[in-house]
């Protein structure tokens, strides 16, 4: 991502440093001057993060991006990806450098016909049986850490800011270390639960019936916020920019507060829509009795759980991005994030009313703006100067670029 116009200051009174241009020897013998580098302004105190894209460029390369992906079924998708992320990096800076991405669209390509050939085995195993597609989608589950790791990796590597790429040096061994307990805690769920469909005709127990409803709710509830407190630990531990690495301080009792207090939402939420249901019933009945009594039906349900997301998804856009970046340092310097979830709904529900009424074409516009409010929530707070650390990265990794570019693909793995 990238950033651009901070409080980039020096102390009044004081000048720059003055150059030198010291002398070493040839190999005939011959004096050679030699560069040294010039000191930097300091950077003290925070510095936030700007985004400074604007819709109407990015509505030009959204709507390429989009025509050329369909007239190449798709081919072209993997280019687009990389134009995308790049304008989005390249209009993001802090302390006045910007961020740049160079991700290799091959490489995307190959990671997207992986994941294609991989749904493809899981299709064709369907089509068999029941038992077929179970194994293979255990197999999937368990090749899910393996392919988060390579998709940090590939995400992180081709990164930078101020010319300096970030590494991922997480390994698959410590990915599936992490995170295998859940294909295996979700596969023998989904057993469970098929074992008790397939027992049906043979009169299962009150009890049987009502674990079997609440057993998938308790298994989400225990292990999506376990999950992403693990992923984030994972992904933030293992990352470096240069030589330095970062740091994620936060619990898991936090992550799990904070998917209750969403739950909980979704639970008032659903007693005011039967509120509401109960107050339109005779209406509803009166449309639903219509020749496209079908048709409302169907508008009112997904109206009805767009509503819930709606409402459910800025607290927890906000929550979590300043949950997750509040507790992560990169050596000694920290991050603060402030977003709001009041002002996140705002612009959800804006951007679906202005979305809803140009068709479809003031996506590209709702994008930046809903990117430019989370990327300028965000602080870098340097624990000394900023750009005497810079320095030193740029000095300690000149000879580490490269090093880890290896066989690397991506995957649209979120994060």
């Amino acid at each position: 991502m990238a950033l651009v116009g901070f409080d980039v200051t020096r102390p009044p009174g004081v000048a720059p440093a003055p150059t030198s241009t010291p002398t070493a020897a040839h190999s005939d013998g011959a004096a050679v001057p030699t560069r040294q580098a010039v000191p930097g302004p300091k950077i003290l105190g925070p510095q936030r993060f700007t985004f400074t894209g604007s819709g109407a460029e990015y509505f030009r390369i959204w709507m390429v991006n989009l025509l050329l992906s369909i007239v190449t079924l798709g081919v072209y998708s993997a280019w687009a990806k990389v134009r995308r992320l790049q304008y989005f990096y390249r209009n993001t800076s802090v302390a006045g450098a910007i961020f740049d991405y160079h991700g290799d669209p091959k490489a995307i390509l190959k990671g997207r016909i992986l994941a294609l050939a991989l749904l493809a085995a899981y299709k064709t195993a369907l089509g068999f049986s029941l038992a077929a597609a179970a194994t293979i989608g255990l197999v999937l589950l368990c090749l899910l850490p393996w392919l988060l790791a390579r998709s940090f990796h590939f995400k992180l590597y081709n990164s930078s800011y101020r010319g300096l790429r970030f590494h991922f040096r997480g390994t698959a061994g410590e990915a599936y270390r992490t995170l295998i307990m859940f294909p295996i805690v979700f596969a023998v769920t989904g057993f469970f639960l098929w074992s008790v469909v397939t027992s049906f005709a043979q009169r299962p127990s009150i009890g049987v019936i009502l674990l079997s409803g609440l057993l998938p709710l308790l298994v989400l509830g225990g292990t999506v916020p376990l999950a992403h407190y693990l992923l984030k630990r994972y992904q933030h531990d293992h990352a470096y920019f240069g030589q330095s690495p970062f740091f994620f301080h936060a619990r898991a009792s936090s992550f799990f507060k904070t998917y209750a207090k969403a739950l909980g939402f979704i639970v008032v939420g659903a007693i005011v829509a039967g509120i509401f249901g109960a107050m339109t019933a005779r209406m509803q009945l009166f449309l639903r009795a219509t020749s496209f009594g079908w048709l409302f039906g169907l508008l009112f349900g997904l109206a009805s759980a767009y509503v819930f997301y709606l409402f459910v998804r800025p607290y927890l856009e906000s929550r979590l991005q300043n949950l997750i970046w509040n507790q992560t340092e990169l050596a000694d310097h920290q991050f603060r994030s402030t977003a709001s979830a009041r002002h996140l709904l705002w612009i959800h529900a804006s951007n679906l009313v202005l979305i809803s009424l140009t068709l479809g074409l003031y996506k590209p516009f709702a994008t930046i703006r809903l990117i430019k409010y989370r990327v300028e929530q965000m602080s870098l707070i340097p624990q000394g100067d900023l750009e005497e650390f810079l320095s030193d990265q740029s000095h300690a990794s000149a000879s580490a670029m490269g090093q880890e570019a290896g066989d690397l693909f991506d995957l649209d793995i979120a994060l």
